[in-house]
């Protein structure tokens, strides 16, 4: 069972109308905080884990609340225009992913009447659109859907270079030298790498305005610097930005014993498919098909 609480809804339903104000605080992976408000002035508050000033500037705009009884997921999105708080290089590159969220309200004629909790949760999806930016905000529910465990598959299901995985991945660093597109751009960089060398290898900005976007996937290397990627950056990479080039992986047992690595590999590539299993003899025939 559902029902659908829109903010006016839930000031009504705490009192004075005309002094509550929505109130949203989002607590980055990378540590820092974004804390803004639909109120129109800066608003200082505590949750209990430290004050944070709420700023009014990226103008937020929060939609109704689906508030449910069961273990269905609640969800939420904050949208607003870009500004200086809320960049689109910050929300396409993945800045935002996973924040942890906390959406309230309080009465700014009288801070000391405490918070009204609506919802805690993580930004699951951030997107723009028309120069405006929505954050979709799943409730603590949608932990209860996530895959626990693993999967049965013929791949490794390692992260390249983690713990699992045990490998220190080969890097370079790499200074940009021209730009074609989102998708493509030019590098200098130290050694000799042939065509190919890192391909499905991946790429993290370490200066410029791209620093803090996610990795992105190399589609393409050549010998003379000519990177292409699977998917576009937030935004075009600038003349003389620095990043990291790490070297791919194809997570099959060949590639796992070409780094010399087999001892780590977490693949099953030896277990019968569904091809196998679902075999039988045909009659008179004196064989089994497929």
């Amino acid at each position: 069972m559902s029902r659908t609480l829109s903010a006016g809804h839930i000031t009504h339903l705490a009192g004075n109308t005309h002094t509550r104000c929505t109130m949203l605080r989002l607590d980055l992976i990378d540590g820092s905080v974004l804390a803004i408000t639909d109120h129109d002035q800066p608003i200082t508050f505590d949750l209990g884990d430290g004050a944070a000033t709420y700023s009014p500037t990226t103008g937020i705009l929060p939609s109704d609340l689906a508030l449910s009884t069961g273990f269905e997921a609640d969800d939420v999105e904050i949208s607003g225009p870009i500004a200086d708080d809320v960049t689109l290089p910050a929300i396409l590159g993945g800045r935002f992913d996973e924040a942890r969220a906390r959406m309230f309200q309080v009465n700014w004629a009288n801070l000391a009447d405490g918070a009204i909790p609506l919802m805690r949760g993580r930004v699951a999806l951030g997107t723009v659109k028309g120069g405006q930016f929505t954050l979709l905000i799943h409730s603590q529910v949608g932990r209860f859907s996530q895959r626990i465990g693993r999967t049965i598959t013929g791949y490794c299901d390692a992260d390249f270079g983690d713990v699992r995985c045990g490998f220190t991945v080969p890097t370079i660093s790499a200074t940009v030298t021209g730009i074609v597109d989102a998708r493509q751009f030019t590098v200098s960089y130290t050694g000799s790498y042939a065509d190919d060398h890192f391909n499905m290898g991946s790429i993290v900005w370490t200066s410029g305005a791209l620093v803090g976007t996610r990795p992105v996937e190399i589609f393409d290397w050549s010998v003379a610097g000519l990177v292409t990627l699977w998917t576009p950056l937030a935004g075009l990479p600038l003349i003389d930005s620095t990043l990291t080039i790490r070297k791919g992986c194809l997570k099959t047992r060949p590639a796992c014993l070409a780094y010399g690595n087999m001892i780590n590999f977490r693949g099953f590539p030896d277990v019968p498919g569904s091809d196998q299993v679902l075999k039988y003899a045909t009659p008179g025939q004196g064989n089994v098909a497929p």
